[in-house]
């Protein structure tokens, strides 16, 4: 649990150990070009049209802070001495605008997050008096560093750094002086303690002070409303018995957000709403605290991790371009699995998505998007549905066994969780995992004090898998989140020996030797820059509101199949290694003492040209001899280098998402195939339709 201290209490804990340094560093830029085409030669002579940015502080040196604790902004506007970096801009324009921004770009080497740092820039006068400059983006003069629009002038520089717009300005007066401090400090509220260390120890944070000029208007930085819209974001449906929830990071807790309000959840910012189920009798009952309570709590309590019994993360019905796709996967590399090369792509790109409001199904441009089909569900289209956040558990610990029937883990007296730090359920036959995913509406809906019948609860098909798999890769997802660069973008693997649920290693499965330290779903360590940190790495969104465990873990089966022919799944591969439902076998039986299949709207089919190949490039044409949109099949083979395969009549049920023992190959786009019957790495995903 992380606890909130004062300053006093900081340099008690951590005086000893801290080394934090802000240290600004400044360039100096001049600027003006004139080109023109043509056959007459043309000659221009330039006059005096100037703009100079001068660093003019004797000792040269930028802000530097050393041993630096969370201050009060009253007091981070007030520090002098190296507490301030002092900069001019002069211009002589003759008559003609000069435009320019300020922008800061920060040195790779920094490790304290951007969200505890707070900008200030002030213009000071011909007296002395300082005024604070307010930001063309936030129209504030202090601002959180992550809260600083991302600047377009790199890119107009064709340079790869990112940079924040800290002010922009134009001059056309004949001579002008502006001469402007810059004053960084870490925020106050970014003082929490984990161990009795201050979780900020011996971090560093270095920018540099940079100016731009031309003689015309620079744009304005990235707005989210320019790149971003979530404006038709599907309200999130409650089921009764679901707690709205919001991560509170200061306390390290679980809250009870109020579902009216916007806050609750921001896509646009990669974060998701989340909601949990809890158990009858809490933790609290002595104190008499019990469901009831949470139910009828204020927004704001804490709601503890032992009373958890399910959550859920909102999947909001989305278009994506299907078109796009081909080439998002990047440049292609050749990849080995066993003995067998494969094309791959190791950094593949954005996903374009759009959400979209109601159950609209005509996608907005039908030439290039199409409506993702897991948001059709039978005969309803969905606005949206839940996905379970972690693999599922059981809330009766079991021995998982590969082979076993009707013992050991395969149960269907077994109670589902769905929960972080617990082992994931293992051991079972799909039609297992099926029926106890629907008893969570029926035999067992007390357990999470559902009451109402406005719900459904199944095993993850694979075209849901996809719709999570796609958001992750967007905007709206881990792929957008800036803290993430590169190979870093990959959900990072969960290589827990355990199969401890929510658990992350730290690392994308390109980089997956590192075995040693497993991370708990909300360790907040910062693993550097563009690794972003290590606990929320593993999680679809880059935060805690994302959806873990869908890279490692153990492999994720999900309720589709290859077809019978019929228009059935296959059973498996013989009397002894199946599903347990009814079905044709490889030897060409049937299995006839099973149970009975479910509706159609639970299970999809795919067909192959090749019964006797687990070839992937089977994956497009796999359904009636095209391809499968959506289900992150022939779409995305390949994707980060992800292990790839098809379905064959020897092992005709589908898993995702790999498991911990072979690291490269492992991930959100994992394809594998198995029998159906129980295995000892296998495990699943449950979906909740409101």
């Amino acid at each position: 649990m992380e606890e909130k201290r004062t300053k006093k209490e900081l340099v008690a804990v951590c005086l000893l150990v801290l080394s934090l340094i802000l240290i600004t560093i400044g360039t100096t830029f001049a600027f003006f070009q004139y080109s023109k085409q043509g056959q007459i030669e043309n000659k221009l002579e330039s006059g005096t049209l100037t703009f100079i940015y001068d660093e003019n502080r004797k000792d040269k040196n930028g802000v530097s802070l050393t041993n630096a604790f969370p201050i009060s902004d009253e007091e981070g506007t007030k520090q002098t001495g190296t507490g301030f970096f002092e900069f001019q801009v002069r211009s002589e324009a003759k008559g003609a605008s000069i435009y320019y921004e300020i922008y800061l770009t920060k040195d790779n080497s920094s490790t304290l997050p951007e969200y505890a740092v707070k900008t200030y820039l002030t213009e000071v006068s011909d007296t002395g008096t300082e005024t604070g400059v307010s930001n063309s983006y936030t129209k504030e003069a202090i601002n959180l560093y992550s809260e600083l629009g991302e600047s377009k002038v790199p890119s107009m520089l064709k340079q790869e750094v990112i940079g924040k717009t800290l002010y922009q300005g134009s001059v056309s007066e004949e001579e002008i002086t502006k001469t402007f401090r810059y004053r960084m400090w870490v925020d106050e509220e970014a003082n929490q303690v984990r161990g009795g260390e201050w979780i900020h120890n011996n971090k560093t944070f270095s920018v540099k002070v940079n100016v731009y000029a031309q003689n015309n208007s620079i744009p304005g930085p990235t707005d989210l409303t320019e790149i971003c819209n979530d404006s038709n974001v599907n309200e999130p449906k409650l089921v009764d018995g679901m707690i709205p929830v919001y991560y509170d990071y200061e306390e390290a807790t679980w809250k009870k957000a109020n579902a009216n309000t916007a806050n609750w959840y921001n896509y646009c910012n990669q974060e998701w709403a989340n909601a949990v189920t809890v158990v009858e009798k809490t933790s609290n009952e002595e104190n008499g605290y019990d469901r009831e309570d949470y139910l009828k709590a204020e927004p704001g309590t804490p709601i503890l991790i032992d009373d958890i019994n399910t959550m859920w993360v909102w999947i909001p019905r989305y278009e994506y371009n299907y078109v796009s796709i081909k080439s998002a996967g990047g440049e292609k590399s050749e990849c080995l699995q066993g003995e067998t090369t494969y094309e791959c792509y190791l950094n593949p790109g954005e996903i374009e998505i759009n959400f979209l409001n109601g159950i609209n199904d005509a996608p907005s441009d039908p030439t290039n998007y199409k409506v993702h089909p897991a948001f059709t569900f039978g005969e309803d289209e969905l606005t949206g549905f839940w996905y379970g956040k972690f693999e599922t558990s059981s809330k009766t610990e079991c021995t998982a066994v590969t082979f076993s029937v009707n013992k050991g883990c395969d149960l269907e007296t077994l109670i589902p969780q769905i929960k972080p730090n617990v082992t994931s359920w293992r051991g079972f036959r799909v039609s297992t995992a099926f029926t106890v995913s629907q008893k969570m509406m029926t035999d067992y809906k007390t357990e999470y004090g559902f009451t109402g019948e406005n719900m459904d609860t199944h095993l993850s098909k694979n075209s849901e898998w996809g719709a999570v798999a796609y958001l992750s890769q967007s905007k709206y997802g881990k792929y957008g989140n800036s803290l993430y660069t590169g190979v870093y973008k990959e959900v990072y693997q969960n290589k827990s020996d355990s199969y401890l649920t929510g658990n992350s290693n730290g690392t994308p499965s390109q980089e997956s030797s590192r075995e040693e330290g497993q991370f708990a779903y909300n360790d907040m360590t910062n693993l550097g820059e563009g690794k972003g940190f290590c606990g929320p790495g593993a999680s679809t969104t880059g935060n805690i509101t994302g959806i873990y465990d869908m890279s490692g873990g153990a492999y994720e089966i999900v309720m589709s199949s290859l077809d019978d022919g019929n228009g059935k799944p296959r059973s498996g591969q013989n009397a002894s290694r199946n599903s347990g439902f009814k079905g044709l076998l490889d030897d060409g039986t049937l299995l006839s003492n099973g149970k009975d299949l479910p509706e159609p709207k639970y299970y999809e089919l795919y067909t192959s040209t090749n019964l006797n190949s687990d070839d992937a490039s089977l994956n497009a044409t796999a359904c009636g001899g095209g391809i499968c949109y959506g289900h992150a099949l022939s779409e995305t083979l390949g994707w980060y280098a992800d292990q790839t395969a098809f379905l064959y009549p020897t092992r005709p049920w589908l898993r995702r998402g790999g498991n911990l023992i072979a690291g490269a190959t492992r991930g959100v786009f994992t394809i594998g195939t198995l029998e159906g019957c129980s295995a000892f790495d296998d495990t699943f995903r449950i979906v909740l339709v409101p």
